[in-house]
């Protein structure tokens, strides 16, 4: 007799395979909800500002980690910072999908920012942006830059090789301490020669890399410490200065002679630096702006560093040397006498403060670093401009001045051709600055006060004093293209 199982599994052996496989789903089950969990709790954590951080004892320690996280990407550096970076990810990453949108993305980065932050490496966003309105539009930008498939969202992979780099050109550029009073305007401090020609091959291989970045602000810096009048341009005598603050970064690794071996006289030196000047100045002018001295300064590192910088004369030092920045007044009152002292002496530390603020908002906007801004750009530069007296309600939002978009565009192409002198297409720091100053002065002139919605620009003059308002008028009557003839026109048509 056959058995009746012939040819088929025994009941018990059919319920112990079903039972074994309800195990393993519930085993990975489990492990999924553990995962969840885990992911859960690290967001909390994100949220609640305890992510894990990288943790050192010191400054330097963190440096050399970096350091070691960058140049061996197989070493155990690497691999911390690594997960590091993808700790702060999915902290960010509310909805784990395995992206981060625009949104997140800004959370992303002050999570990730938290670690040189804590060593004084990062600024604070508050510290780095005048609004959070500049700081969400800086990131956008950013995130458009990292999100290379143009999906609207960015993966782990993409943020992690933006992140390398980025801290990358950190470190061979030097990295040192983040000064509220010096910002993004900071010399380059690299660790040594090597760093140092590293940093500028990167710097010089593409414009639209990090390391080319911090390379204008460089420059940026250099210029500014240079241009003593403050108006945004340096004549020849100023030009004999700005080569040996530009030169201080390459002296100080022995790739520059000293200007004192390399002419036997003042004589000497201040003819071959007019000859090179007039070179640079390409308009003829009598002054180079910045994005002159930019395009020179680029070229000629170009050419160095592809020849082969060799470090061959004795090492130099330099002083340091921290910027008066503008810092945000406490009241509209303070705001106000800030804007009169500013304007009304140009040798003050008021208008020191300002031209500063005035060259940060500039830079911000130069999103191309070529040191000067198109029509596209100027758009932006009003608004990171307006900030400071938005804050204080002595501007309107641009939903308050503006009836559309489209309104606020033509208004600005307007007025950015009225800046534009020189009808280029662009404006320089220079133009940027006079007519910065000249508006700044009109309003002051006419009596800082709040913009009230209902009034607008139909506002009464209300000037300080007599003779302010004697000042305004004789403005206001010498030219009907100038801001103060604008000004008077919708006081008359209020009254």
């Amino acid at each position: 007799m056959s058995c009746p199982y012939s040819g088929a599994r025994p009941p018990a052996a059919e319920s112990d395979e079903k039972l074994g496989e309800d195990i393993n789903v519930s085993k990975s089950r489990m492990n999924l909800q553990m995962e969840v969990a885990r992911l859960r709790a690290q967001l909390q954590q994100a949220r609640e500002g305890s992510l894990p951080m990288l943790d050192f004892g010191s400054p330097n320690d963190f440096t050399k980690f970096l350091m070691g996280a960058v140049t061996n990407p197989g070493g155990p550096e690497h691999a911390q910072l690594y997960r590091h970076l993808l700790s702060c990810f999915t902290g960010a990453d509310k909805t784990f999908s395995g992206f981060v949108g625009v949104e997140e993305f800004d959370e992303l980065i002050d999570m990730a920012a938290e670690a040189p932050r804590k060593f004084g490496f990062a600024p604070q966003a508050s510290e780095m942006f005048m609004s959070d309105e500049e700081r969400k539009k800086a990131r956008a930008e950013l995130f458009i830059t990292i999100d290379q498939t143009r999906r609207g969202k960015v993966s782990f992979e993409e943020f992690l090789l933006w992140a390398v780099e980025h801290i990358k050109s950190k470190v061979l550029k030097g990295a040192t301490p983040w000064k509220a009073g010096i910002g993004r305007l900071s010399l380059i401090q690299t660790n040594s020669a090597e760093d140092f020609v590293q940093f500028l091959k990167e710097a010089t291989s593409s414009e639209s890399s990090p390391a080319y970045t911090d390379l204008y602000f460089h420059l940026l810096r250099t210029f500014t410490d240079a241009d003593t009048t403050r108006s945004g341009v340096i004549d020849a005598a100023g030009f004999d200065g700005l080569i040996d603050i530009a030169a201080e970064a390459p002296r100080k690794y022995g790739f520059a002679p000293s200007a004192a071996s390399m002419f036997k006289t003042d004589v000497e030196r201040k003819a071959s630096r007019a000859a090179l000047f007039s070179a640079i100045d390409d308009n003829n002018s009598g002054t180079i702006s910045f994005n002159e001295f930019l395009k020179w300064a680029v070229t000629h590192i170009r050419g160095k560093v592809s020849s082969g910088a060799r470090a061959e004369y004795p090492p130099a030092t330099s002083a340091e040397n921290n910027l008066p920045m503008y810092d945000d007044a406490t009241s509209a009152d303070d705001f106000a006498k800030f804007c009169t002292a500013a304007v009304a002496n140009k040798e003050s530390q008021e208008y020191e403060k300002l031209y500063f603020h005035l060259l940060r908002c500039f830079s911000d906007a130069d999103v191309e670093r070529a040191g000067q801004i198109n029509a596209k750009d100027f758009d932006g530069l009003v608004d990171v401009a307006a900030a400071a007296p938005r804050n204080f309600g002595f501007a309107p939002q641009a939903t308050e001045m503006y009836l559309s978009q489209e309104d606020r565009q033509n208004a600005r192409s307007k007025l950015f051709k009225e800046i534009n002198t020189e009808g280029s297409g662009v404006i320089s720091f220079q133009e940027f600055l006079a007519w910065a100053i000249s508006h700044i002065k009109a309003k002051v002139q006419r009596g800082v006060v709040p913009w009230k919605t209902g009034i607008g620009k139909l506002s009464l003059i209300q000037t300080d004093s007599a003779e302010d308002f004697v000042c305004f008028l004789k403005d206001a009557t010498s030219l009907k293209a100038g801001t103060a003839y604008q000004d008077l026109y919708f006081h008359l048509l209020r009254c």
